[in-house]
Formats: C-alpha cells, structure tokens, sequence
C-alpha cells in the first residue's frame, strides 16, 4: 500500500510547486527589459475609488476679463524677468516648426450653368443642437514628482444653444507610468467613470445644458521609478449625442514631465522666437496645447496695462497654431502676449523684448 502512495505524494508535491512558481515567471515574461517597472500588474489592480464630488454645473459666461487680470498680474509681477526659451515645460518642440502651406483650389474661370430645381415644401428646422468641448487640465501642470499624486480635471463645456443628453470621454494612459487610483464627480448630474481597463477611462457625463459647463477629477499615482524627462502623455477623445446629429473631436494635449518635485503654472506652454529683436523684427509665436480647430486671440501685457491685438489664427487639427506678430509700436522693453482659446478657455503666455 506504502509502495502505490508514494508515487501519488510526489506528483501532488510536483503540481504544488509548478502552481507557486508559475505567478513569478509568468509576471516576468510580460516585462520586457526596456520597459520602466509597472505601477501594478494586470491581476494587482488596486481598488479604484468612486467618490460624489457635489453639485458641479456652473454658466460658463463671459470670463474673459478674469483671465486678463490674471494674466497682467502674472506679467507685471515678474516683468523684470525674461524667460528662455528653454522652458521647463517645452517637451518635445525645440524651435518653432514651419506652419503647413495651405493648398488653393483653381478659380472657377466661367459662371457655372444655372440649374432649374421644382419648388420644394419649407423644411422644418432640426432642433437646436449641443456644441462640446472636452478639455483636460494636469496639476502639478508642469512636472510631477515620482512617487506622487497627479491629478487631470476633466472639464467640458457646451457652447451650443441646446442640451447635450450624454458625454463620453475616452482617457488613454499608459499604465508604466501611471495608475488610477480615485476619481471625483458629481453622481446627482449623471457623471461617473463608466469603464476603466488597464489602458483607458471612460468617464460618462450626464445632461448639460447649452451655456452649462461641468467638471470632475481622476487621481493617478506616478510611478516611482521612472527617470527624470519621462513623458506622461495625455491626450482625450469626446463624443455627445444631443437632439439633433451629436458631434465628437479631441481633446488638448496635455503632456507632464516627471522629476523629484512638483512644479505647475496656470498657463499652457508657448514659445516665441526671437525672443529680442527690433520692433520691426516679426515675432512668431508657437503652442501645440490648444483644441484642434478651436480660434485662438490674443492680447498684449505692457507696464502701461493690456493692449488689443488684431492677431488671430485656428489651431490645427493637431492642436498646433503658429501666431505672427511685429510690435512696430512698440517702445523698448518687455513685453508679454497672451493667447487665448475661445472653446477651451486655456491660455498660454510668452514674453519678448524690444530692444
């Protein structure tokens, strides 16, 4: 009897020892040598947390001349001041790129023939229509410290005259160098984090209202082995369905450099060059953290207060715009302009001298 056991005992202990070992080698055959350690493994998911922010819709109004005021307050605060041009965060463009050349059609050299059409019945106007934008917004904005806590707010707006019945925000995020691990939204407006896999979210926002805008938070925690410079790369897609056909685009990109501490600012990255030059030397302005598609203005910060500007451009739809600009009025000094984008309300700021 001893001698028909033994067999059965060593096989049972063969199989215990195959199942303890095969979670270790099993983890270190999906992790490749180059990549940074995960935050956590597929199977280690720690627990998301889902929590009532509150009531969240506000009118999204005219404040506009809130970001004037803080934008000069910035600029007159540190006039004396001139940045580089390597800015902390100018991550992946180092001098301003060439803008696309745009592509005309041939002139119409004959007046088309005119066609005859039967009268048709007075169409019914569709409904009046949602018009979205989705915006994302990092803090820390510029750098975030290994190991610690980044947080997006999750911000759309609805230009349009009519209610939006449901947003849908797509979150990509590379789990090598963050995790979700929170998130904070209004529950009594219909808004929540609807799915989350290992590589995105997808955040549901509830009915809003033309004129409305409404806002939620998602927690990450940074990996804490990644290098300094690393990336974390950021950018949403959108879509709404409202009474009439709906809509979708994509959101700002919204990169964060990793380092030992944190670092934000209020304003999204812009670059100029050259950053000193005469006043009938053009200056060119550069930023690829816009909404694509949306107008961008501008304004002028001077030691005498705000100056208009008659400068403008749409932003591509890679979220890049180029702004031209020669201050041929201006006096020597320093001198800061500020761009603003008309749907996703950021803005970025960038000085120059006159010499």
């Amino acid at each position: 009897m001893c001698g028909f056991l033994r067999p059965l005992w060593s096989a049972a202990l063969i199989v215990a020892l195959v199942a303890a070992l095969l979670p270790f080698t099993a983890q270190r055959a999906v992790q490749s040598a180059d990549d940074p350690t995960p935050v956590a493994t597929p199977g280690d998911m720690p627990v998301f947390l889902q929590e009532d922010l509150g009531p969240a819709t506000r009118d999204i109004g005219d404040d506009v001349d809130a970001v004037i005021q803080a934008a000069l307050v910035a600029y007159l605060q540190r006039s004396g001041d001139l940045p580089a041009l390597a800015a902390p965060d100018a991550l992946a463009v180092s001098a301003i790129p060439s803008p696309i050349p745009p592509v005309y059609l041939p002139l119409i050299m004959s007046p088309p023939m005119q066609a005859v059409l039967p009268q048709q019945p007075t169409p019914v106007p569709p409904p009046p229509g949602a018009d979205v934008t989705a915006v994302t917004w990092p803090e820390p904005s510029i750098r975030v410290g290994r190991g610690m806590t980044l947080t997006y707010e999750i911000r759309v707006y609805n230009d349009g005259k009519g209610d939006a019945s449901s947003t849908t925000v797509v979150f990509p995020y590379n789990r090598n160098h963050i995790l979700p691990i929170a998130s904070r939204f209004d529950r009594s407006a219909g808004d929540w984090v609807s799915e989350l896999t290992p590589t995105q979210l997808t955040i549901t926002f509830g009915r809003l209202g033309g004129g409305k805008m409404r806002s939620g938070f998602i927690d990450f925690k940074v990996n804490d082995r990644l290098t300094d410079t690393t990336v974390i790369d950021v950018r949403s897609s959108f879509r709404w369905s409202d009474e009439d056909r709906g809509g979708n685009g994509r959101g700002n990109w919204a990169p964060v450099l990793v380092g030992g501490g944190n670092d934000t600012a209020p304003f999204v990255w812009l670059i100029v060059e050259p950053v000193r030059g005469s006043a009938n030397e053009t200056r060119t302005f550069f930023s690829d953290r816009f909404v694509p598609g949306e107008n961008v203005v501008t304004w002028l910060n001077t030691p005498r207060g705000v100056k208009p500007l008659d400068v403008a451009s749409a932003v591509d739809p890679s979220g890049r715009v180029w702004l031209s600009y020669r201050p041929s009025d201006l006096t020597p000094g320093t001198y800061q302009i500020v761009a603003h984008g008309t749907r996703s309300r950021l803005t970025g700021v960038a000085s120059f001298v006159v010499r």
